[in-house]
């Protein structure tokens, strides 16, 4: 094998990537994606603040519900007070309020109550009046039974809390699952399997175009003819393994950074409140098993899905067939995507743990798995056994089967064309047998 050609190879696939584009965008999507989705999110929590409270009439309440509204409105909406439906009609018809709430307590044990609002106004929320009448009815009907408000209260707040402790034998640890351990391993696995699936999406188009389209210039011959087929497949996949290390340098730099800043500042209050005596530091030690784990899953395949979209590419006639090509190995990583959020909830259902041992899904599942605890030493090395495996079989059949799949042109789709590769490939060898 020529390593002086292979290099030229590695360095123009990966120049001509790492230049584009294309790669610019797809280095900064994840960054513009979260920074919209922040922003959204702060544009609809503000217009849900606003349009949530308004100016609001209040209709037939006497002096105990009006003070009961007035405490449970904590002047979230401003209240007016008007005698009777029409009036507060008619207001809400010039525009001077944003509703009205008709009440009738003709019967104090039974409150009854209509909100009205103007279709095209605010949508004010009556969450705070649903509270207030109902405290208001709950003393009236206490005071029916003869009980006092504070007897009337404790039977209406009185709940058994269940919390859930998982027990883990192997270890000898138990853990309640609203831990904020066993959240932030969680939210660890979710991320993971979600940058494997973009990943996996990406450098599919990426690798299986990088070959199509030299197939479907008709200039392989031409390339073949100065370089063996094995290292002009293996210089493509070195480049683009290069530009995904890439990308991932640059991603372990920024999350390296946000790491230094937050061990750095001073937490908010009310996330401090949520992380207990729990430190950043102390929980991703807690997370660092999912994430080194979910690594070694994650490079298997995507190593595993690269090497199929590069065989898979290397059977089109022209670029126009890559998508429709590459479909069945998305749609086996989009598989893998859902059976992981199914393993998020159901980490010891039998479908799931055969699932995380299946190569194409280990790495959308598996994360879940170690996150929940749910799987041994043992069963994770079997995994990365079988994975490594499954990954260097596609590596040598995909490389075998290379120079024969790049020289064959068919139209007659992903099995019609595999069968004439194979022809092409059992006729070189019997050639070769024979001289």
């Amino acid at each position: 094998m020529n390593n002086s050609h292979i290099g030229i190879i590695i360095e123009e696939v990966y120049k001509k990537n790492v230049k584009s584009w294309s790669f610019i965008i797809l280095l900064l999507s994840p960054i513009i994606l979260g920074v919209v989705v922040i922003a959204i999110s702060a544009i609809i929590g503000s217009a849900t603040a606003s349009e949530s409270i308004g100016k609001v009439a209040i209709v037939g309440a006497n002096e105990q519900t009006v003070q009961t509204i007035e405490s449970y409105n904590q002047d979230a909406n401003e209240l007016t007070y008007v005698a009777d439906e029409s009036q507060a009609e008619d207001a809400l018809t010039n525009g001077e309020i944003d509703g009205y709430l008709a009440i009738d307590e003709s019967d104090p044990s039974n409150i009854q109550a209509t909100f009205f609002r103007d279709a095209s106004g605010k949508n004010v929320s009556i969450t705070p009046f649903q509270d207030a009448l109902k405290a208001v009815q709950t003393t009236n009907r206490a005071a029916d039974m003869g009980l006092t408000e504070e007897q009337a209260q404790s039977l209406v707040t009185s709940t058994v809390a269940i919390e859930t402790t998982a027990l883990n034998f192997e270890k000898g640890t138990s853990e309640s699952s609203q831990d904020i351990n066993a959240l932030v391993r969680q939210g660890a696995a979710y991320i993971t399997s979600f940058v494997v699936f973009m990943f996996v999406a990406n450098y599919i188009s990426i690798i299986s175009q990088e070959i199509a389209v030299e197939k479907g210039s008709r200039i392989m011959e031409i390339i073949l003819s100065s370089i063996s087929a094995t290292e002009h497949f293996m210089g493509k996949m070195i480049g683009i393994f290069l530009v995904l290390f890439t990308q991932v340098a640059f991603y372990a730099l920024l999350v390296l950074g946000a790491y230094l800043y937050l061990v750095n500042v001073d937490l908010p209050a009310d996330i401090q409140v949520f992380l207990g005596d729990e430190t950043v530091n102390s929980l991703i030690m807690t997370s660092m098993p999912v994430i080194l784990w979910s690594l070694l899953f994650a490079f298997l395949g995507i190593v595993t899905y690269s090497v199929l979209a590069a065989f898979l590419g290397s059977l089109v006639s022209n670029v126009q067939d890559v998508n429709k090509m590459v479909t069945p190995i998305m749609m086996l990583s989009l598989a893998g995507f859902y059976i992981g959020m199914f393993g998020m909830a159901f980490s010891n259902n039998a479908f799931v743990k055969i699932s995380s041992h299946i190569p194409f899904f280990t790495p959308f599942v598996m994360p879940f798995r170690i996150s929940a605890e749910t799987v041994s030493t043992g069963e994770l090395w079997i995994a990365v056994v079988i994975s490594l495996i499954f990954s260097i079989l596609c590596l040598w059949i995909s490389a075998k089967f290379y120079k024969t799949n790049v020289l064959t042109y068919s139209d007659k789709g992903l099995f019609g064309t595999l069968k004439q590769s194979w022809r092409l490939q059992q006729s070189e060898r019997t050639s070769g047998d024979a001289k």
